[in-house]
């Protein structure tokens, strides 16, 4: 993999619930973390671009994609296009309205097309929800083909909720046929899940295969980004230190599992 063409791994802002941002921020670049993903929803403050870009520069740490919620309206996207613009940042991913979400659905479909002819430099991305939600999105039945074809026909990027897969569409057709699908991912967002099947759980610490994924995605030249993307206690959440250790543990899962790994 060439310096030009290396993957990095952000950390999401809503993987620290609760948080203020400038200590995320602190925290990301304590850790080693090549950039970050900013939840707009979880932080009030990050709709401010002249403070987010003041954060970036104070914690030297990009700001490398813009998280959108699952009730975005053109509100929350025009003042994310508006940050994208000021600080350079080429990914604006999308999480799946819910099934009961007209309003935010229509808008999507409506005027993707719009801010894509007019901002040809950002990825939108769209977040595929979680297996137990029926999503917004006009795919009826889960199936990861549909989904790349509801994409190509809106022209946009999927945002790869690993956790968020059917294990066996994970395993048996997505690991399968990677290098098909990799023109069409933005950004993946890493976590793992526990043995109980809740997601979001730090890196080798829960059921999936994720040595093999990570093996996948290096094998087939994945250039994008990885964002991690965590549900951690409260208990954990309460302590900075034991924040950091979890955070840690997962950037060096992911140093010796993708950065390190050598493909034959």
């Amino acid at each position: 993999m060439s310096s030009k063409k290396k993957a990095g791994l952000l950390l999401s802002t809503d993987s620290l619930s609760g948080y203020g941002l400038d200590l995320i921020f602190q925290t990301a670049s304590n850790v080693g973390f090549d950039g970050i993903d900013l939840a707009m929803w979880k932080n009030f403050d990050s709709w401010s671009y002249s403070y987010v870009k003041k954060l970036s520069e104070n914690h030297n740490i990009p700001v490398k994609c813009i998280q959108l919620s699952e009730n975005v309206n053109s509100r929350e996207m025009n003042q994310a296009v508006d940050i994208a613009k000021y600080l350079s940042i080429n990914t604006i991913s999308i999480n799946a309205p819910k099934i009961t979400n007209f309003k935010s659905y229509k808008f999507i479909v409506n005027n993707i097309g719009a801010y894509k002819r007019h901002n040809p430099d950002i990825k939108f991305c769209m977040i595929n929800p979680p297996k137990s939600n029926l999503f917004i999105l006009p795919v009826y039945t889960y199936n990861f083909t549909s989904i790349v074809e509801i994409f190509k026909k809106y022209k946009m990027f999927l945002g790869l909720d690993i956790v968020n897969l059917d294990e066996t569409i994970l395993e048996t057709n997505f690991l399968r046929k990677m290098a098909n699908f990799i023109p069409y991912i933005g950004i993946v967002y890493v976590s793992d899940k526990t043995k109980t099947g809740v997601g979001h759980a730090p890196l080798g610490q829960g059921t999936l295969k994720l040595e093999s994924i990570f093996k996948k995605f290096k094998q087939n030249e994945y250039y994008g980004d990885f964002s991690l993307k965590l549900n951690l206690d409260k208990l954990v959440l309460s302590d900075i230190e034991k924040v950091e250790q979890v955070l840690k543990k997962s950037r060096l899962f992911y140093k010796d599992n993708y950065i390190d790994l050598v493909i034959d």
